[in-house]
């Protein structure tokens, strides 16, 4: 598979001119500059005069839903780029012999959990009929305790406490627009506006197509993820090592299940959460958005 390192670049749409979601030329306000990858999530590649003030106010969105409701204390742990800073605390759910509390953590001392939906391939794929919805998807959940929890939280020798995951369920259809745009950016970015058919993605996009599923999901290739084909109901965990400080992953048929994480004690060998992140998020979120090149 060609690739092409891009990262930093600014590129000006080919056949460009008007705004690459909805044809329109900006009007008095012009074009506005588009970041491919969220700038929230550490994308720094750039589509020159792409989107008109009312298309930029959506994408603007859904860049905001991605870097907040999915990877929000992910991206504050990884210190990514942000244009209002980083808070010094987090919050944590900590059930004690005593009750539920809610605790604000330092960064370094906080526990916390990704999930990631798990989406059969885009029917677009695989000959399925046009449907609304996603079904029932289930989840991917990564989850981090950091070696000084138990002095952090002030456990004592023999206490147990468990870190419970009170995220709220993920918007798929928002999440889905959010992969849509990146996907479509990087076509316009490699052929131009007029080299690739992008039959409904732009729609997709700006919340005009409500079929979503039938062009957005797991890459069929991948089908195998957990071990299986995509099923009802699914589960699997994996570790990335016997420490019991490492990142750790649960598929589940469910959406919205309850995670505890039992804390024990035990070491962490530095930089290894970012790392084991990095390595299964490059597994699992293996999400495609089907358009199709031009012949012409």
């Amino acid at each position: 598979m060609e690739t092409e390192d891009v990262r930093g670049k600014k590129v000006p749409v080919k056949g460009g001119g008007v705004c690459i979601y909805c044809g329109w030329d900006g009007g008095d306000q012009g074009l506005h500059d588009e970041h491919i990858v969220p700038y929230s999530l550490g994308g720094n590649t750039e589509l020159l005069n792409a989107s008109c003030s009312d298309c930029e106010s959506v994408t603007s969105y859904l860049d905001g839903y991605i870097a907040n409701a999915i990877f929000g204390h992910l991206r504050v742990h990884m210190d990514l780029q942000s244009r209002s800073g980083h808070p010094e605390t987090l919050p944590a759910t900590i059930e004690l012999a005593d009750g539920i509390r809610a605790i604000d953590l330092t960064t370094a001392s906080h526990p916390y959990f990704l999930n990631l939906p798990i989406w059969r391939p885009p029917g677009f794929m695989i000959g399925k009929q046009i449907s609304e919805g996603f079904g029932e998807p289930g989840k991917f959940t990564y989850w981090y305790v950091p070696p000084d929890i138990k002095s952090a939280i002030g456990l004592t020798d023999g206490e147990i406490a468990r870190v419970i995951d009170t995220s709220p369920p993920h918007n798929l259809s928002t999440f889905a627009r959010g992969l849509a745009k990146i996907a479509y950016c990087n076509a316009v970015m490699k052929y131009g506006l007029d080299g690739f058919r992008p039959l409904v993605i732009p729609d997709i996009v700006l919340g005009k197509y409500p079929n979503i599923a039938y062009f957005v999901g797991s890459d069929p290739r991948n089908s195998a993820l957990c071990g299986t084909r995509f099923n009802n109901i699914l589960r699997h965990q994996i570790s990335n090592s016997n420490d019991p400080f490492v990142w750790r992953q649960r598929c589940t048929g469910q959406g919205n299940a309850l995670l505890p994480c039992h804390l024990r004690s035990g070491r962490q060998t530095q930089g290894r959460r970012e790392t084991a992140l990095t390595k299964a998020t490059s597994k699992t979120v293996a999400l495609i958005v089907p358009m199709l090149a031009s012949q012409c």
